[in-house]
């Protein structure tokens, strides 16, 4: 469920949490935009990879001339080309069931965030749609056609393994893909339903002629070029929202910025395809040098493409059935192993680098898939990671709290004779002030209740957190000497002994919050050090999983001295038998002295 801001939430619920509501694509809880896309998606592509392989089958040399082999080849297609997507359609179900189960209860943010992405990734599946769409229909030159040409012609044992790699690597993009964005079923049947209308749409415009084909084409294009830019639009919405809306554009100032942005670079794909076909004309001496200066490129592939492109289609057949009947030649010379079916290792590397005429999807698709493949992958594993990590929290949170700060004003205390002098540990407040002492911080004396450090307790308070959040980040990298080294210089400055139980710490919540604190980068709660059961960051793992033996350790800090810092926290949370005003002690004109005016500039300056 996507978080709500209510008066009972105002001590752990972060600020300017809520939900879009400029919305220019309808919202459904039931629906995820992406889910929906790559189901239409799939059922585009497979069906346009089986129906090229159909058609180059019944037009080869090899099949064409027996109707019987024809239609038995392309049975064996289609059966191959079902074994992949059953295994692929069982791999992603379980994937999802598996995703959702170890994601219940994900933080409400990282929500509005894969809802945002969502839209995202179906934005540019619409851009890739508007894009293909004329190369499915026949307008813009597509390497596809060519690719199960040269296929069919290799034998039924090579061309079945063809079908099952190119279907293989569609289910492995969507795989990938689809996995941050499970739990939403009837998306996957709206997708399948959107899929089969855009396919006989295809289908419709393929039986025409040409000047149908192209109007079908060109509508198809605007349409899902004009969606994808109002889906990106409203992605980047949702993404604002929970970053902080007017980051740096207003809602609607972003809106319009990303809509053009996203158009332009549609129509900017349009105008290399349509330059790519122009070229592939050219070359086959369709059009004329003249007509290619003179005339736009869409004039041109008006007026030429269809037969141009069937033309291209029928001299690689030609060439295709000279190269079978000089190797049927040589055959009769070749020794049984050289006539032998080629392997499937064979096969596999011929494909894994075959060259771009070849291929399933472009270099730049490649590319694209890589990318965003890894960044989907990512996100799931951090969310699994992370909401694991919260369930933990969560059962550890309240006994952990009322072990260190239920009773803490009833047990031990740290107090002094004097600012300056001696610092010790007592049985109770009460005892401490028997002898003349007064109660410095709840809890026993540890490596950070001496003076300097005690003193650093009150300065920090309103940058410490944010100043160990950066020494932590150091030990990703250089290690734990480097986070040591850093807490002990400006502008924290904690003696050897404390910083000591500080790296400890740090690295306890490294091992135990790690994905917790990635989630927060993407939700962009990294700097929220607020602390509750209710709201699980970083700061809320860290006092859970680590602070029974971080604060016997340290001994001393700001809720034992009671002293308020950028984190809030009720009350009944701060030590009440405090005997001291910290102000009195280390402000400004405090009775204790010591040189440190980079800590006190930066603490004023903040």
């Amino acid at each position: 469920q996507r978080p709500t801001a209510t008066p009972d939430d105002d001590e752990t619920m972060p600020p300017a949490i809520r939900t879009p509501d400029l919305f220019m694509i309808p919202d459904d809880p039931n629906v995820s935009w992406a889910s929906t896309m790559i189901a239409s998606l799939i059922i585009i592509d497979v069906s346009t990879e089986i129906g090229e392989y159909h058609r180059a089958v019944r037009e080869s040399a090899r099949w064409g001339k027996d109707e019987r082999a024809a239609r038995r080849v392309c049975k064996a297609i289609n059966v191959a080309a079902l074994q992949v997507a059953v295994v692929g359609m069982i791999l992603i179900a379980c994937s999802a069931l598996a995703v959702i189960r170890l994601t219940r209860g994900m933080d409400g943010r990282m929500t509005l965030v894969l809802e945002g992405v969502s839209r995202l990734e179906a934005a540019h599946l619409m851009a890739y749609i508007s894009v293909k769409a004329p190369r499915w229909i026949g307008v813009y030159h597509s390497p596809e056609k060519e690719r199960c040409v040269r296929n069919v012609g290799e034998g039924l044992e090579a061309l079945k393994f063809h079908v099952r790699f190119s279907i293989g690597q569609y289910f492995l993009l969507v795989y990938c893909l689809m996995l941050p964005f499970t739990g939403r079923p009837l998306s996957a049947v709206l997708g399948f339903a959107l899929g089969f209308v855009i396919e006989l749409l295809i289908r419709f415009a393929r039986s025409g002629d040409g000047e149908r084909r192209f109007r079908v084409a060109s509508s198809v294009a605007m349409a899902f070029a004009f969606l994808s830019s109002v889906m990106f639009a409203d992605g980047c919405h949702y993404i604002q929202v929970v970053w902080g809306s007017g980051l740096y554009f207003s809602e609607w100032g972003l809106g319009i910025a990303t809509f053009s942005s996203s158009f332009a670079v549609v129509l900017f794909r349009h105008s290399f395809h349509l330059q790519r076909t122009v070229r592939r004309l050219s070359r086959e001496k369709r059009i004329s040098t003249h007509e290619e200066k003179e005339k736009l490129a869409i004039s041109l592939i008006r007026s030429h493409v269809f037969g141009s492109l069937n033309a291209a289609s029928d001299s690689l057949r030609a060439e295709l059935e000279e190269e079978t009947k000089e190797s049927e030649a040589e055959g009769d010379d070749k020794t049984p192993n050289e006539n032998a079916t080629p392997t499937t290792w064979s096969l596999f590397k011929k494909r894994l680098f075959a060259s771009s005429d070849l291929v399933v999807f472009s270099r730049l698709e490649y590319f694209e898939g890589v990318i965003v493949s890894v960044a989907s992958l990512f996100v799931v594993i951090v969310n699994i990671g992370a909401t694991k990590q919260m369930n933990v929290v969560r059962r550890h949170f309240h006994n952990v709290h009322e072990t260190l700060y239920g009773q803490m004003d009833r047990g031990p205390v740290c107090a002094f004779d004097e600012v300056g002098g001696t610092v010790s540990t007592f049985e109770s407040g009460d005892a401490a002030r028997s002898k003349g002492f007064a109660v410095a911080h709840c809890g026993p004396c540890g490596h950070c209740s001496t003076w300097p450090d005690l003193r650093l307790q009150y300065t920090t308070r309103n940058y410490l957190a944010k100043e160990s959040a950066r020494c932590a980040k150091k030990s990703l990298i250089f290690g734990r000497d480097a986070v040591h080294e850093c807490l002990k210089e400006d502008p924290i400055g904690f003696s050897d002994g404390c910083a000591e139980c500080w790296t400890e710490d740090i690295f306890c919540a490294r091992s135990h919050c790690a994905f917790i604190f990635l989630q927060s980068n993407m939700i962009n709660t990294v700097s929220n050090f607020q602390v509750g059961d209710d709201t699980i960051t970083a700061a809320t793992c860290e006092e859970a999983m680590c602070e029974l033996a971080f604060v016997p350790c340290s001994g001393a800090n700001r809720r034992r001295m009671n002293i308020t810092s950028m984190i809030a926290r009720p009350g009944r949370q701060l030590c009440s038998i405090v005997d001291v005003d910290w102000e009195d002690v280390f402000g400004e004109n405090g009775s204790y002295k010591v040189t440190a005016p980079r800590s006190e500039v930066l603490n004023e300056e903040l």
